[in-house]
C-alpha cells in the first residue's frame, strides 16, 4: 500500500477499534508513531540506511516481533504484540480480512504526562528520580551480560567500525549543517581515543563491560512511573544494541546535557558507578558522549534528507543537527586532552630522543626543526652538510625561519585536536615566546622540556651520532659550542608550565617520572604509575 494513503487511514480516529477521540502522529526518520487515547501502534517506513533495512515487507515484519521480544526486557506489560494491517476490497484494517500490507508494533500507550521529557519540563525531577532510573539501568545490565565471543563485537576494533561509518555517513552533510572544522576536529579525536587506549577497550570486553542493552536510551526512551518504564530499544541492527555499559549512560547523560539538565545527568552517572560498581567508566565517558551526540546529529541531518518532513520542520531539524554537532566538538576536547609540547636544550642533550619516545607512547605529533630546515632547504632529511655555526642553514635568519616554519606546521595540528611536541633547541627567549603565544591562542596548555646534562655526556653523544650513517641530526661539537655561547635560560617559563629532566638518565626512567606530569587521560590504564614530582617552582624531574 502506497505510504502516503496508509498513514492518513491510521491518522483517522475511526480506523481503530478501540474508542479514541483523536490520534497523534509522530513521524521520525524510520518510523510513523499513531497515538491514540489508549494505544501506540508503529509502523515501520520502508527506508534503507545501511545500518539499518526495512526496505522489504518480511524484514518489517522480522523487526517488529523484534521490537516486541526485546522491549519486554524493561517494558514486559507495554508491548502486546505485533498485529497486520490487512486490506480488502480497498478497506484498510487491523488484523481484519484481507492481504497483509504492513504490519505494526502494538503497545498500550503509557502517561503522556509521566514521559521524562513532561515530567523535567514542569520542574519536578530531582536527584532521587535519577538514582532510580540508574540503579534499574545498573539491574538491567547486570542481567544483560553476554558471552565473551559475542561481548568482542564492541571491543575496539568493532566500536571504531560504528565511528568510522557515521563520519562516512554525514561527509555530505560537511559544511552545510557541520563546518569542516569540526568535522575534522571530532574525527581526530575519536581516532586518537582508539589509538590511545587499545588496552582500554580490551579490558572491558574481558571484565564482563559490554552487554546487549537498549541502544537507544534517551529522555524519549523513558517513562517516569513507578516502576521506571524503559521502551523503544534498537531492534534492527546488533551492533547499536551490543555496546559498553559506558555507552548506555553516555546517552542519557549527554541527552540531559543537551537539554540543560546537567546536575541530574551528573546525578544519574554516580549513582549508576555506585549501583555497578564501575569505577572505570569515567574514563570512557566524554568518548562515548561524543559518539552519542555525533549519532543524534547524523539522525537529525538524516531526517533533513526526508521528503515526508515539511519544509519549515527541516528548519527546526537543521538548527538540532548542529547543535549535536557542537557538542559532539565539545564533548570530543575533552576526551583527548591537549598541550603543545617544547623541547628546549642544547644539542646532544637528548632532547629528539626524548621527544620521539613522548610521541610514541602518547600518540602524539611531532614537528622537528632539523626535518623542517632541511625540507626549506630542499634537503633529504638524513643530508649531512657540515657548515660553520652561525652559516648557512645555521645561520640567524635561517634558524628564525625554520623556528616560525615549526609553529605553522603545528597550528593546523592543534585545530584538529592533536597534540604537538615541537622538537628543537629553543634556545632564544622569542622563540620559546612565539610557541606560548601559539599555545595560547590555540587554546591549550603549554609545557617546555628542558633537557640538562653534563658536557661529557654530550661529548660522547655528538662523537657517536658523526660516525652514524641515516641521522637527521647535523649536530658537532661546534655546534654545541655556538649554541651554548647563545643560550639564553628559559627561566622567564616556571611553575607548570616547564620541567627540567636530567637526560643522563635512561629515557624510560624519565618516561615514567613524566606520567605525574602529563595529562593522565594520555595514559592507556587508570593503573599506571605516576611518579610523585618534587613541589618546587620550577618543576624537576631528575
Amino acid at each position: 500500500m502506497d505510504l502516503d494513503r496508509l498513514v492518513e487511514r491510521l491518522s483517522d480516529p475511526a480506523f481503530y477499534p478501540e474508542p479514541t477521540r483523536d490520534v497523534e502522529v509522530i513521524q521520525t526518520h524510520i518510523s510513523f508513531i499513531f497515538l491514540t487515547d489508549t494505544h501506540a501502534y508503529k509502523v515501520k517506513k520502508p527506508v534503507d540506511y545501511g545500518f539499518l533495512d526495512y526496505t522489504t515487507l518480511p524484514k518489517r515484519l522480522e523487526c517488529c516481533e523484534r521490537e516486541v521480544t526485546l522491549n519486554r526486557r524493561l517494558c514486559p506489560d507495554t508491548y502486546q504484540g505485533v498485529v497486520p494491517l490487512r486490506e480488502k476490497e480497498g478497506a484498510l484494517s487491523l488484523g481484519g480480512p484481507g492481504e497483509t500490507v504492513e504490519y505494526a508494533v502494538m503497545m498500550k500507550r503509557l502517561p503522556h504526562d509521566r514521559m521524562l521529557r513532561q515530567v523535567l519540563a514542569r520542574g519536578e525531577g530531582d536527584d532521587e528520580l535519577f538514582r532510580r532510573i540508574a540503579r534499574v539501568v545498573a539491574d538491567f545490565h547486570a542481567r544483560a551480560v553476554l558471552s565473551p565471543s559475542a561481548a568482542s563485537m564492541k571491543g575496539r576494533d568493532g566500536v571504531k567500525v560504528n565511528c568510522d561509518e557515521n563520519f562516512a555517513q554525514t561527509e555530505k552533510y560537511v559544511g552545510t549543517l557541520v563546518p569542516v572544522g569540526i568535522f575534522d576536529f571530532i574525527r581526530t579525536s575519536t581516532n586518537l581515543f582508539f589509538e590511545r587506549h587499545p588496552a582500554l577497550f580490551a579490558r572491558r570486553v574481558r571484565e564482563g563491560r559490554i552487554v546487549d542493552g537498549h541502544g537507544d536510551l534517551h529522555l524519549d526512551s523513558i517513562c517516569a512511573t513507578d516502576p521506571v518504564r524503559i521502551f523503544d530499544c534498537i531492534e534492527f541492527n546488533e551492533r547499536f544494541r551490543i555496546q559498553d555499559v559506558v555507552e548506555e549512560v553516555a546517552f542519557l547523560a549527554m541527552d540531559l546535557e543537551f537539554h540543560g539538565y546537567a546536575p541530574f545527568a551528573r546525578a544519574f552517572v554516580e549513582a549508576y558507578v555506585e549501583a555497578s560498581g564501575d569505577a572505570e567508566l569515567p574514563e570512557l565517558l566524554a568518548f562515548y558522549k561524543t559518539y552519542r551526540a555525533y549519532v543524534r546529529a547524523k539522525v537529525s541531518s538524516f531526517s533533513v534528507d526526508d521528503p515526508l518532513i515539511a519544509e519549515q520542520t527541516k528548519e527546526t531539524i537543521r538548527t538540532t543537527a548542529s547543535r549535536y554537532y557542537e557538542l559532539a566538538a565539545h564533548y570530543a576536547a575533552a576526551c583527548n586532552p591537549q598541550r603543545l609540547i617544547v623541547t628546549c636544550g642544547l644539542t646532544g642533550s637528548g632532547k629528539s630522543t626524548l621527544a620521539r619516545k613522548i610521541a610514541e607512547l602518547y600518540a602524539l605529533q611531532t614537528v622537528r626543526s632539523d626535518v623542517v630546515r632541511k625540507e626549506l632547504l630542499g634537503l633529504a632529511p638524513d643530508a649531512r652538510r657540515h657548515v660553520p655555526f652561525d652559516q648557512g642553514e645555521y645561520a640567524p635568519s635561517m634558524t628564525e625561519r625554520t623556528y616560525a616554519a615549526m609553529l605553522e606546521r603545528a597550528a593546523p595540528l592543534l585545530r584538529l585536536g592533536h597534540s604537538v611536541i615541537l622538537d628543537g633547541c629553543f634556545i632564544r627567549r622569542s622563540q620559546r615566546r612565539n610557541a606560548r603565544k601559539l599555545a595560547r591562542r590555540s587554546g591549550v596548555p603549554f609545557l617546555l622540556l628542558e633537557c640538562r646534562t653534563s658536557v661529557e655526556v654530550i661529548r660522547e653523544r655528538l662523537q657517536r651520532r658523526v660516525q652514524k650513517s641515516g641521522v637527521v641530526s647535523d649536530g658537532r661539537w661546534e655546534i654545541y659550542n655556538g649554541q651554548l655561547a647563545e643560550f639564553e635560560p628559559p627561566e622567564e617559563i616556571g611553575g607548570d608550565e616547564r620541567v627540567v629532566l636530567d637526560r643522563s638518565k635512561p629515557v624510560e626512567e624519565l618516561l615514567h617520572e613524566l606520567a605525574a606530569v602529563l595529562p593522565h587521560e594520555w595514559l592507556d590504564a587508570p593503573s599506571a604509575v605516576r611518579a610523585t614530582v618534587a613541589a618546587q617552582n620550577p618543576a624537576r624531574i631528575g
